[in-house]
């Protein structure tokens, strides 16, 4: 029984979906998409505000996104004509990347500068005209081609490895812009399969670091959000190079990578709140997609409840290759259990899980209630001070709440990081000695980490301290 309720609800996820995407087509069809302009991309130089250039940006993706789901969905001649006018306008953007992540003064090929939003909107378009290269005009495909090569492929595959940080890092920058930058290459170079070959195996080898940034418990040190992000792009480049190879190139086929799709799952309390440790949220939600793709991969995985999934519109920046995939992977999934029972994929939250070499346990108790502690360092992917950190759960509320991810600006990135509140130790549940908090950097760290596995956990946080602090404060204790 419980099975058909989560199928039925999967199909009325997948109808209220495309409603939705429906209705904002209509919102948007009759007004043009608003103009990037120099005066937008100069205020984070001038302030370090991000928002002002990114809400216009962030909207333009919202119209290729709707109109390109539409199109490819659909097939109405209207709404690929209003298509190939979107695409013409993003290939006429004079840079796809980000103001916070260009340094106009010091690169003088600033608009050819490949980060996270220019390896996104590469991947968008190249799917796009691969999805419909039979109904977008030819005039179209080359314009679109022509900017990828240009802007995204002959700097990147010409540069010297690393072209930047992202390429060997173990961070979402890596999956983002390498699984991006691999799918559009399998898209546009399935006719030079020599230059494709070689273009993959950096792409590859890139996406190894990726994975060596999730502890080998499975855990994402970036927080819950950042893990859907990262691996959404892993995920959905791994499955389009598993295809195009005919299986013999496998990115999802290790031990580890099991234990990542397990972790996923761990996140989630029923009460609808979520793990918040680095920059995440209470009240993150699940992609659909992702979450029917890794069940259908990988055993023991299970579906959250689907009150936390993320709708169309959850995600401010319109990820095409996450809101695509929210349609065909929920519908892959259901076509399969349709000649396949479902076995034990309803969510059952495992009491109590412990992740001991990230130093993380998450516990579901009775009454929708749960924990989350953490131990760790204070040089992870995007760290806060909070060594120690924990909080509670009892239904829709949060208690001793972790507040997670802040505002990003220039700062929040930058020298100044630990000074804002949301990422210091003032904002945690961990203690203060003397008016002073934990310093960052990787010596800083919790030095004992035992977990029982019944919910108690027993932690020793000296070392997350500076010396000379946690001595003055044992010498003045035992005065």
């Amino acid at each position: 029984m419980e099975q058909e309720v989560l199928q039925e609800k999967l199909k009325q996820f997948l109808v209220n979906y495309e409603q939705r995407i429906e209705e904002i087509a209509e919102e948007l069809r009759d007004k043009p998409m608003p103009s990037l302009t120099e005066e937008l991309f100069s205020r984070f130089e001038q302030d370090g505000n991000r928002l002002v250039y990114e809400n216009v940006y962030f909207l333009r993706r919202k119209y290729l996104a709707t109109f390109g789901i539409l199109a490819v969905l659909k097939k109405r001649r209207e709404d690929i004509l209003y298509l190939e006018q979107i695409l013409t306008s993003i290939c006429e953007e004079e840079c796809w990347a980000l103001p916070a992540h260009v340094n106009r003064k010091k690169n003088t090929n600033w608009r050819i500068t490949i980060d996270l939003f220019a390896c996104e909107t590469a991947q968008t378009v190249s799917e796009l005209c691969s999805l419909l290269k039979e109904r977008l005009s030819k005039k179209c495909l080359q314009r679109v081609k022509t900017e990828v090569e240009e802007r995204v492929f002959t700097p990147f595959y010409e540069s010297e490895i690393p072209y930047a940080f992202w390429e060997t890092c173990s961070e979402n920058w890596n999956s983002v812009c390498a699984g991006s930058i691999g799918s559009a290459s399998i898209y546009w170079m399935k006719d030079t399969p020599k230059r494709l070959e070689t273009c993959l195996k950096r792409i590859i080898a890139a996406l190894k670091n990726y994975l060596n940034g999730f502890g080998d418990d499975g855990v994402c040190m970036e927080g819950l959000d950042y893990y859907t992000y990262g691996m959404t792009y892993y995920t959905g480049f791994a499955a389009q190079l598993k295809e195009y190879t005919k299986g013999k190139c496998d990115l999802l086929a290790s031990e580890k990578m099991k234990k990542i799709a397990l972790f996923y799952q761990s996140c989630f309390f029923e009460g609808g709140k979520t793990v918040s440790f680095s920059d995440g949220s209470k009240d993150s939600y699940f992609k659909v997609g992702l979450a029917c793709f890794l069940a259908q991969n990988f055993k023991g995985v299970t579906v959250p409840n689907l009150k936390m999934a993320g709708t169309f519109d959850s995600d401010s920046c319109f990820r095409f290759m996450a809101c695509y995939r929210d349609i065909i992977w929920t519908k892959e999934y259901l076509g399969k259990r349709n000649s396949q029972p479902f076995k034990n994929e309803i969510q059952t939250p495992t009491k109590v899980v412990v992740f001991p070499i990230s130093q993380w346990c998450i516990c579901q108790g009775a009454f929708q209630s749960g924990m989350a502690v953490k131990g760790g360092t204070n040089q992870e992917p995007h760290n806060h001070n909070d060594v120690g950190s924990f909080f509670y759960v009892l239904g829709s509320d949060m208690l001793l709440e972790d507040l997670g991810a802040g505002e990003y600006t220039a700062d929040y990135f930058g020298e100044k990081r630990y000074h804002i509140f949301c990422n210091s130790s003032f904002s945690h549940n961990v203690p203060i000695l003397c008016g002073m908090g934990q310093y960052a950097g990787t010596d800083y760290r919790c030095q004992e980490f035992i977990a029982d596995g019944e919910g108690k956990v027993k932690m020793r946080l000296e070392r997350a301290y500076p010396t000379f602090l946690f001595i003055w404060f044992n010498l003045k204790c035992n005065c």
